[in-house]
């Protein structure tokens, strides 16, 4: 087979060039005035040169082959988050014991314009770590966000093989074994975790102004950006969508855009303390935003001595169940007394 593919190319490739000289000799000698030689000679070999490479990838692919797991947890960092990727490295991602087949997790860093000093301290720490995910075409700053996310979610479609895939902030604890479990339990092919809101009004002005926000007066429900989880169908979406996008200010809000109108399963959670404050401490939270280095320290700490999350349960902020039967706008009414985390 490979040997009649190639000879089969190498007899194209001689008769391009057979065509080529008699074209030279024509053009040469003809009387067309307005025909430049040297121009289609030059496309000509560039041609060629695609076509060798194009030839090359076919008898030799040398693609690799996406990494099989469950669960991909993006841990979002920027370049000078070393000390607190550390941290997460020694705390809450050791909650679980199973193997790369479960769960794998990256730190995606965008490096576009990035000094050479800097990139160099990142290879470092990803020569001993194997867990950085350089996005080239990516600024790290944080108002580009929404597009580091986006180019995350298409570097895992591209180089991974699996089921879930958790968003997560860097200042966020994870209780990875109730995380996992609870998606076993789950088991849904279109699924959109986290804590969701449906009654939020744009920015219209701060570091969060939305200009481009017309779609209504208030967001589409969206996941609360501390952590969520996506099922890989939704992460494909997104992935293969990305140049009709639109890239909103705020992440969260522009993937729940981004999968509105989709045949999709809304799943808020109250397990998942997700906000832009904390609610407390709770031993039910699977995921706590909020968290500082000596905070993500002792809640793990707590759970190697006693099992639970808090070394006392306390509220701050009160949560809600979100109404589905209602309009988005009254969707979530926090209520005293209530016990939900």
């Amino acid at each position: 087979m490979n040997s009649l593919l190639k000879f089969t190319m190498m007899r194209l490739f001689i008769l391009s060039w057979i065509c080529l000289i008699i074209f030279t000799v024509y053009c040469q000698y003809s009387f067309i005035s307005n025909l430049n030689c040297d121009s289609v000679i030059r496309e000509h070999l560039k041609l060629q040169n695609i076509n060798s490479m194009h030839k090359t990838h076919f008898l030799n692919d040398t693609s690799v082959p996406k990494l099989k797991t469950y669960l991909l947890i993006m841990i979002m960092t920027t370049y000078n988050n070393s000390d607190l990727r550390e941290v997460i490295r020694n705390t809450w991602l050791k909650l679980s014991n199973r193997g790369k087949n479960v769960f794998q997790y990256r730190f995606p860093i965008g490096t576009k314009n990035m000094n050479s000093i800097i990139k160099d301290s990142l290879r470092k720490e990803n020569n001993i770590y194997n867990d950085l995910i350089f996005l080239s075409d990516v600024y790290e700053d944080y108002q580009m966000l929404t597009l580091k996310t986006a180019s995350t979610f298409k570097y895992a479609h591209e180089h991974f093989d699996f089921q879930y895939l958790l968003k997560v902030d860097s200042d966020s604890f994870v209780r990875l074994g109730s995380l996992i479990k609870s998606l076993k339990d789950l088991n849904h092919p279109r699924l959109y975790w986290g804590f969701l809101d449906g009654r939020a009004k744009p920015f219209r002005k701060g570091k969060w102004k939305e200009v481009d926000w017309i779609l209504c007066d208030r967001y589409l429900p969206y996941q609360l950006g501390g952590g969520y989880v996506l099922s890989s169908s939704l992460v494909s979406y997104i992935a293969t969508n990305l140049p009709l996008l639109k890239m909103y200010k705020s992440e969260d809000v522009a993937v729940g855009a981004w999968l509105g109108g989709l045949d999709i399963k809304y799943l808020h959670d109250p397990r998942f303390d997700t906000e832009y404050l904390s609610r407390g401490c709770n031993n039910e939270y699977i995921i706590t935003h909020k968290q500082d280095k000596e905070m993500l320290q002792k809640l793990y700490n707590n759970i190697l001595k006693t099992g639970k999350l808090c070394e006392k349960e306390y509220q701050t902020r009160l949560s809600y169940i979100y109404d589905f039967s209602v309009d988005p706008s009254l969707c979530c009414v926090r209520k005293n007394g209530s016990n939900i985390p």
